[in-house]
C-alpha cells in the first residue's frame, strides 16, 4: 500500500524526484502502465502535473529514471562487473553462476513491486518492457555470453551449446522460481527452500548439462 503524502512536505530537487519515482513505481505495479496517468501520479504524490513534468519531461524520461533507480538498488551494474571480472581472472564457473544467482534471488525477494512493475509492463505490450530488455537485459546476455564463450574456448564447458542459449535457461529458472513464489505459491507449499539453496541447486543443474563430460572440477 501507498503511503500517504503530506503535501506540505519541502522536499529538495532530489528528494522530490525519487519521491515521483517511488509513486509511479507503485502505481505501475498495482495498476499497470495503461490503467495509470500523470495526473494520478502527481496527485498521489501531493504535486501539480507541472511539477511532474518539471522533473521528467515526457512518460520517457520516467522510464529511464525509474530503470536507473532500480538498477543502483539491485546492483545490477555490479553483476555486469562480476562476469567482465570472472572472464579475466579466469573464476570457476560454479562460484560465479551461484553468486550471480543468489544476489538475483535476493533481489527479487526484496523488491517483489519491481516484478509486478515488469509483468505488467509484459503483458500491456508497454514500452517499458522493451527498454528494460535493451537497457539491462541484452547487456547481461552480452557480459554472460562473453564469459561462457571463454569457458567454452577452454573446453571446460560444452563448445556445442550455443552460450546465448545457456544464458536463456539460467535467467529462465531464476525467473520461473520467483514468479511462483511471487504470484502462485507465496505460502511456499509447493517448494520450501533459502535462496542459498535455490542458488546452489539451480547453477549445479545447469553446470551439469554445460560441462564437459571429461572436467572433473
Amino acid at each position: 500500500m501507498m503511503e500517504r503524502v503530506d503535501k506540505t512536505t519541502k522536499m529538495s530537487g532530489d528528494e522530490r524526484r525519487i519521491q515521483l519515482i517511488k509513486v509511479a513505481i507503485s502505481l505501475f505495479s498495482r495498476k499497470g502502465f495503461n490503467g495509470t496517468t500523470t495526473k494520478e501520479i502527481a496527485e498521489s504524490a501531493g504535486v501539480s502535473e507541472a511539477t511532474l513534468f518539471k522533473h521528467f519531461a515526457n512518460k520517457h524520461e520516467l522510464y529511464n529514471a525509474i530503470l536507473d533507480y532500480k538498477s543502483c538498488e539491485a546492483g545490477i551494474e555490479q553483476i555486469f562487473t562480476l562476469f567482465e571480472e570472472a572472464a579475466q581472472r579466469d573464476l570457476d564457473e560454479k562460484d560465479v553462476f551461484y553468486q550471480m544467482m543468489l544476489q538475483i534471488l535476493n533481489y527479487h525477494e526484496k523488491d517483489e513491486e519491481f516484478l509486478r512493475l515488469l509483468l505488467h509492463s509484459a503483458l500491456d505490450g508497454h514500452e517499458f518492457a522493451q527498454l528494460f530488455v535493451s537497457r539491462k537485459i541484452a547487456p547481461l546476455y552480452e557480459s554472460m555470453s562473453h564469459y561462457i564463450n571463454g569457458r567454452q574456448k577452454k573446453r571446460i564447458l560444452r563448445g556445442d551449446l550455443p552460450a546465448r542459449l545457456i544464458v536463456r535457461a539460467f535467467i529462465g529458472m531464476l525467473i520461473h522460481h520467483s514468479m511462483n513464489k511471487l504470484l502462485w505459491d507465496k505460502e511456499q507449499r509447493l517448494v520450501k527452500a533459502s535462496n542459498e539453496e535455490v542458488a546452489n541447486v539451480f547453477s549445479e543443474i545447469l553446470l551439469s548439462g554445460i560441462r564437459n563430460g571429461d572436467k572433473k572440477r
